[in-house]
């Protein structure tokens, strides 16, 4: 089979696709890359998350790279990918490999792989690890944990006291203790569970914890942080009376929270919070980088205070590669991502958590009161996403019709200054209301996005992308039928 590497690694259905075999050959491939920039001989860092036979696939990648002659720094137990990408830099590593499916559903497994800056891999280099693995022979060496220690090729990765102090040295732990705060976890059966109870309990929180413990099954719920998802947190929030709630994804690269009311806090408001809170309260300055698809209030906030925007496409690892840059303050995605370069130009579910609660703890109410701060800086915004069913291998039709598509003078009853085409279609009205209409890039779904400054007007720029869609598909092509034997 062919292995693609896509918005951040390569994943695959356990025992179809995701194979101990095909796991060797993307270890191999990345010994290649390594050993072709001359970083094989810094070492690599192993994670992997709670997943069904994580810690086994490790154990296979780390012994491809051992027999490579490559030293692995291999974590005993589930860890957070940001954990391993903030080791990659601590221990100045060559790079760092990662065991995960993320947010997928649990019968999918994958690999992250993480460049020595300690990001996720860049364009470039997931287009040199496909054609390096074009060259790996389908039986690929691999040493057992035994021999590896033996020859001193096999090490423990253990940075949990630097990590935590990293993270106390960026959020103010004490301000945090005074407050007494009660806080919610839904760890979605997810390997932030013990990192994230632990840091919680050292600031003096008393800790509601949900799904905590280690299920490959997730309890039948892909783990990721959507509203759907998240009815029995926002439920503990309400009945005993929590200060916000907090959820992470599987891997805990990604954040969600529930509101102080027991209500759905959204992806984009939480990015638009912790701006708000990195700019007014800790005073920091810097350019500021979202996806197609993230908040307009972003941008404003950062406008009025000179501050630079860059919209990227749609993955985090083109939002990486800006947090590179000097300058950059912050990093986020609509989907619950977010980076910020003074701690590490990787996105960090634990640490936007700990900042959620630091901003709880500071103000001495919840983040809903701590939104208001914001649309006192932007006005108001209410957002909403539709996913709407595509056929499998429409997609490149759809997309090159929208491309094409004529720009309109107005959407919904008002005037569009601006069409951004940086991945699908990004409508700019006059009054910082958006929608964006993209296929998605990793399931066959068309993607309706859209912020504006009333439920209403949402609901009235949804419209108008279904009105605009029904277009798109009308001209263009059906799917090419599958070849027969």
């Amino acid at each position: 089979m062919q292995i693609r590497f896509g918005t951040d690694g390569w994943r695959g259905v356990i025992a179809r696709d995701f194979t101990f075999d095909n796991v060797r050959r993307v270890a191999a491939a990345v010994a290649g890359f390594l050993e072709e920039t001359g970083r094989a001989g810094q070492g690599v860092a192993m994670g992997f998350d709670r997943r069904f036979l994580s810690r086994e696939f490790a154990a296979e990648a780390a012994g491809v790279l051992a027999a490579r002659g490559i030293r692995v720094w291999v974590a005993a137990e589930a860890v957070p990918t940001p954990v391993v990408s903030w080791a990659v830099r601590r221990l100045g590593l060559g790079g760092g490999v990662m065991i995960t499916a993320s947010h997928n559903p649990p019968e999918w497994n994958g690999v992250k792989f993480k460049e020595h800056l300690g990001c996720a891999a860049r364009t470039a280099t997931s287009a040199r690890l496909e054609e390096l693995l074009a060259g790996v022979p389908e039986t690929v060496a691999c040493l057992g944990p035994t021999e590896a220690r033996r020859r001193g090729l096999w090490a423990a990765l253990d940075v949990w006291d630097e990590y935590r102090q990293a993270l106390w040295e960026f959020v103010d732990r004490d301000r945090i203790r005074r407050a007494g705060l009660a806080v919610g976890v839904d760890a979605m059966h997810g390997c932030a569970a013990p990192w994230l109870l632990r840091l919680l309990d050292e600031a003096g929180c008393r800790v509601e914890a949900m799904r905590a413990d280690d299920n490959p099954g997730f309890g039948g719920v892909p783990p990721e942080p959507l509203e759907e998802h998240l009815a029995g947190l926002a439920a503990r929030v309400r009945e005993a009376g929590l200060a916000v709630g907090l959820a992470n994804d599987g891997d805990a690269d990604r954040i969600g929270a529930v509101d102080e009311r027991g209500r759905y806090f959204s992806t984009q408001r939480i990015f638009a919070v912790i701006l708000h809170h990195l700019l007014e309260t800790k005073g920091l300055r810097g350019r500021v980088v979202r996806s197609a698809s993230g908040t307009v209030m972003a941008d404003l906030m950062a406008r009025r205070r000179g501050l630079g925007v860059v919209e990227t496409p749609i993955g985090f690892k083109f939002i990486g590669e800006v947090l590179l840059e000097p300058g950059t303050l912050i990093g986020g995605e609509e989907s619950g991502g977010i980076g910020i370069p003074a701690f590490g130009p990787e996105r960090d579910g634990l640490l936007n958590a700990l900042l959620l609660v630091e901003i709880v703890a500071g103000r001495g109410h919840g983040i809903r009161r701590a939104l208001d701060e914001v649309f006192r800086d932007t006005g108001y915004f209410a957002y909403r996403r539709v996913d709407l069913p595509l056929a499998p291998g429409r997609a490149p039709a759809v997309r090159a019709n929208l491309e094409a598509l004529a720009e309109p003078a107005d959407l919904a009853g008002r005037r569009v200054l601006r069409v951004s085409r940086t991945d699908g279609l990004r409508f700019e009205r006059d009054d910082d209301s958006w929608l964006l209409v993209r296929p998605s890039g990793t399931e066959p779904k068309l993607r309706l996005y859209a912020e504006a400054r009333s439920r209403e007007d949402v609901a009235a720029l949804l419209e108008a992308g279904h009105r605009l869609v029904e277009r798109v598909l009308e001209s263009a092509p059906p799917a090419p039928a599958p070849s027969g034997p």
